[in-house]
């Protein structure tokens, strides 16, 4: 018998192939797997591909490659990438909220300040300017200057600046009255106030007007 006997594992159907090579080729094209069965001419029984010293080598090469073992050492960063970029906008609202909320904080009057001493403006007029602001209707109007000599200045953050500014080089004040009523929007206020710390003016006297009919 020259011919070389294939059988599939676990079979007795047998097919004869004429050559060695030609059986090389059926186990490469996939028609045999390395766990099939070979007989060559002279080999008195019947063996696997993988462990025939022929095609042992050819087996080898078309067994799948084991899939990598998990490594148990892998930590997942994602949660972690989740709770730092959830942390980063925390702290980015806080710092903008905090910018926004630059204008000085005006309590309310507790007994504390009621039994405070009053103060004359007679006693002060000499090194203040006031700036005024009351409501006419709708519209906020301001005030500012010595008093005796106030000038109107339009709600304006940039000409409520410069009008401050003339005033302490003219002359040489650098304390405010500010005059205010309380049914005055907070934003004017806060124009008011922005102004005077723009100027460097730190010692400010709040004078705030009960709001109407209260």
């Amino acid at each position: 018998m020259s011919a070389w006997l294939v059988r599939q594992e676990g079979t007795t159907k047998t097919y004869a192939l004429p050559t060695e090579g030609a059986v090389m080729t059926a186990l490469r094209d996939g028609n045999f797997v390395p766990a099939d069965e070979v007989k060559g001419p002279g080999d008195p029984d019947w063996r696997p591909f993988d462990s025939h010293p022929t095609f042992a080598e050819a087996a080898l090469d078309l067994e799948p490659e084991p899939d990598e073992a998990e490594d148990d050492t892998h930590l997942d960063m994602n949660p972690l990438i989740d709770v730092c970029l959830v942390l980063l906008i925390f702290f980015i609202l806080t710092i903008t909220y905090a910018t926004l909320e630059r204008a000085l904080s005006v309590p309310e009057d507790t007994a504390d300040d009621k039994a405070a001493q009053k103060v004359e403006m007679k006693d002060i007029k000499d090194r203040v300017f006031l700036v005024i602001v009351k409501m006419d209707g709708e519209k906020a109007v301001i005030k500012i200057g010595p008093q005796g000599a106030l000038k109107d200045v339009p709600h304006d953050k940039e000409k409520i600046f410069k009008e401050i500014e003339t005033i302490m080089t003219t002359t040489g004040r650098r304390e405010m009255v500010l005059d205010i009523d309380r049914d005055v929007p907070w934003g004017v206020e806060t124009d008011v106030l922005d102004a005077a710390k723009g100027n460097k003016i730190h010692d400010i006297i709040n004078n705030q007007r009960p709001r109407r009919g209260g």
